[in-house]
C-alpha cells in the first residue's frame, strides 16, 4: 500500500477511536478518544464508520502531509489549522492536496484537536481497538518521521464539502459547566451536596486521561468512610481522604476504593476531556433520564450528519470502512 500520510512535527498525538471494551478484568482500561462527540463527528463528517480511528493531538503542535489527495476533517478544541500556511476550518470538510502541509497550532479553548482522513488510516487492532494506551503502551503513537498507510477506499479519498452548524459545535471554555447524576455513595455526602454543586473547582496541573484532579476547594468537615473497591465506569467522581474532588476518565483503572459522590453524563464526559489546567468547573446534577434524553439525541445527530454524508457522496453502506 503506497497511500500514506507522512509525519512531520508531533509532540503528544497518538490513535484513539471508540475504545477498548471488556478486557478490564485483565486490567485494560478503555481509552480511546477523550472527547467522543468530537471524534464521532470527524468520521461522520467524511462519512467513515463511526469507530473509524482518528489522530487525537493533544496540546502541542502537529503536522503531517499525504503523497495523495485527500478529503480531512478537523474538530475538537479551537485551534490554527493551515494548509501550506493558508487557514482551513474546523468542523468541516475539506481537500489536503498530494504534497502540501496540514499543520495544528495554538490549540486553546479545549485541549485536544481531532483529525480524520476519508476512508480512514490503516493501523493495529489489540483487542478490538486501535487506541493508544501508554500505562500498557499498546497502541500507536505518533512522532516526528512516523508514517500512516491508508486504508484503500474504492470510491476514492475525495469528499464533498460538509460541515455542521456553529450552533452545533461544542463550545469549549472555561469555566466549564458539567452535568452531573448522584454517585452510588450519595448518601455519604448528603450534607455536601450543596457545597459540591455551588463551589468553582480549578483543574489541577496534575491531571491526565486518567484523573483530573480539582483544587482550589475541598470537601471541609468529611469523614472518609471505608467503602470497599469496586468497579467503576468513565466519569466518576472519587473524594480522597483530604476532601480532593478527581474525575476518573477513560484512561483510569477498572476499580476504585475511594467514594463516589457523582457521575458525569456521557455528554459533558467529552467536555471534560478538553478541561486544561488552571480552567474553572462548576457542576449541576440532574436526572439519569435528562443524562439519557442527552446522549441519546447527541447520538441521533450524529448518526444524521453521517446519513448526510453517505447521501452527499453516494457511498454505498455497505462496505464502508
Amino acid at each position: 500500500m503506497n497511500d500514506r500520510l507522512f509525519i512531520l512535527e508531533s509532540t503528544i498525538a497518538s490513535i484513539q477511536d471508540i475504545g477498548r471494551y471488556g478486557f478490564e478484568h485483565y486490567g485494560f482500561s478503555t481509552n480511546g478518544a477523550l472527547d467522543q462527540f468530537a471524534y464521532k463527528m470527524s468520521n461522520a463528517l467524511l462519512g467513515n464508520s463511526l469507530e473509524t480511528p482518528a489522530i487525537e493531538v493533544t496540546a502541542f503542535n502537529f503536522s503531517f502531509k499525504s503523497n495523495v489527495d485527500i478529503s480531512i476533517c478537523v474538530t475538537g478544541a479551537l485551534a490554527v489549522v493551515e494548509v501550506d500556511d493558508e487557514a482551513r476550518p474546523q468542523w468541516e470538510t475539506f481537500i489536503l492536496k498530494k504534497g502540501q502541509k496540514l499543520r495544528i497550532s495554538k490549540i486553546r479553548s479545549g485541549m485536544r484537536v481531532y483529525i480524520n482522513v476519508a476512508g480512514g488510516v490503516n493501523v493495529p487492532y489489540i483487542h478490538g481497538s486501535a487506541s493508544y494506551d501508554g500505562m500498557v503502551d499498546i497502541g500507536t503513537k505518533l512522532s516526528k518521521g512516523d508514517t500512516l498507510a491508508l486504508n484503500e477506499d474504492p470510491k476514492g479519498y475525495i469528499r464533498s464539502r460538509l460541515q455542521i452548524p456553529d450552533e452545533e459545535i461544542p463550545k469549549y471554555k472555561s469555566p466549564w459547566k458539567i452535568n452531573v447524576c448522584h454517585g452510588p455513595d450519595v448518601d455519604i455526602f448528603k450534607h455536601h451536596i450543596k457545597f459540591f454543586e455551588e463551589v468553582k473547582f480549578r483543574v489541577s496541573l496534575e491531571s491526565d486521561n486518567i484523573g483530573i484532579r480539582l483544587e482550589k476547594c475541598r470537601l471541609t468537615k468529611f469523614s472518609l468512610q471505608q467503602t470497599l473497591s469496586r468497579g467503576i465506569i468513565p466519569g466518576a467522581i472519587e473524594i480522597t481522604p483530604h476532601g480532593q474532588p478527581i474525575i476518573l476518565h477513560r484512561g483510569r483503572g477498572g476499580t476504585i476504593g475511594y467514594p463516589v459522590i457523582a457521575c458525569i453524563s456521557s455528554t459533558d464526559l467529552d467536555l471534560a476531556g478538553q478541561m486544561r489546567p488552571h480552567d474553572i468547573v462548576q457542576f449541576k446534577f440532574i436526572s439519569p433520564n435528562k443524562a439519557i434524553e442527552m446522549y441519546r439525541r447527541r447520538e441521533t445527530y450524529i448518526h444524521q450528519i453521517r446519513d448526510k454524508s453517505l447521501e452527499l457522496n453516494d457511498i454505498s453502506t455497505k462496505g464502508v470502512v
